[in-house]
């Protein structure tokens, strides 16, 4: 279940005048002369402090905001030319804290879309490696859920919610810290389904833990909205600027 790569460009930069680039109130920029291309399965990193413009890069990518001056193109169409249904089918969005929802399992890898059969749920929760706990469960895919998946750790959620959004096939794969709260119990087996969700898509990372962004194809740094540095792990940390800062510090907290 491998989908195929998609090229994205986000350009959202010009002369400066009565339109805004990206604003929450009409009247404040919170993002400033952003560009970049993520060429077909590459993944890109957004990595900065709380209040960068991470998070506004991704409400403005899914459209969860409307932004003003700029274009954001999925294989050289514009996303305002998309229809919002046509937009979510090629997104795939998975959260820090995944969202479980009263009902079952398979309903909850489902999302209420009637044309996803039973054997494409269990396909997706077999890529992804959500079977192995799964098929563990009392009734397996007919095990209940209840509101916000109490009864699940952290980590059996968040194969949960990559099995949801792998059974929709996405194009572009938007990841924010997928594995920032997993209990250790099922840590590796989030990688690896992690790692098998990314195969052949085009991924847009926001990290707050850099150590899972290395190997990222080009990392941005953002700070006050704007694209401060970018490049590889290693063309970043050889600068001994804003990432390298961010990485010592990171690294030293865990030492304490």
């Amino acid at each position: 279940m491998v989908s195929t790569p998609t090229f994205l460009s986000i350009k959202l930069c010009g002369t400066s005048g009565s339109y805004s680039f990206f604003s929450y109130d009409g009247e404040n920029d919170v993002l400033h002369d952003i560009s970049f291309v993520a060429q077909p399965g590459q993944t890109i990193a957004l990595v900065g402090e709380t209040g960068s413009g991470k998070t506004s890069m991704i409400n403005i990518l899914m459209r969860f905001y409307e932004f003003g001056k700029g274009e954001i193109l999925i294989d050289d169409r514009d996303i305002r030319d998309y229809s919002i249904q046509e937009l979510r089918k090629k997104m795939g969005l998975v959260l820090q804290e995944p969202f479980m929802f009263y009902g079952t399992v398979a309903s909850n890898i489902r999302m209420f879309n009637k044309e996803v059969t039973d054997q494409e749920v269990r396909d997706a929760a077999h890529f992804v490696q959500a079977d192995r706990f799964i098929e563990d469960l009392p009734d397996a895919y007919d095990s209940r859920v209840i509101e916000r998946g109490a009864s699940y750790s952290s980590g059996q959620r968040q194969l949960i919610s990559f099995a949801r959004t792998l059974v929709t096939d996405p194009k572009i794969l938007i990841l924010d810290e997928a594995t920032a709260n997993i209990d250790t119990e099922t840590e590796q087996i989030i990688q690896t389904g992690l790692a098998r969700l990314q195969e052949g898509r085009t991924t847009i990372a926001i990290a707050h833990r850099l150590s899972t962004i290395q190997n990222a194809d080009l990392i941005l740094v953002l700070e006050s909205g704007r694209i401060v540095e970018r490049g590889t792990n290693d063309e970043l940390l050889a600068k001994h600027g804003f990432y390298y800062d961010m990485i010592q510090l990171q690294n030293s907290a865990h030492l304490d």
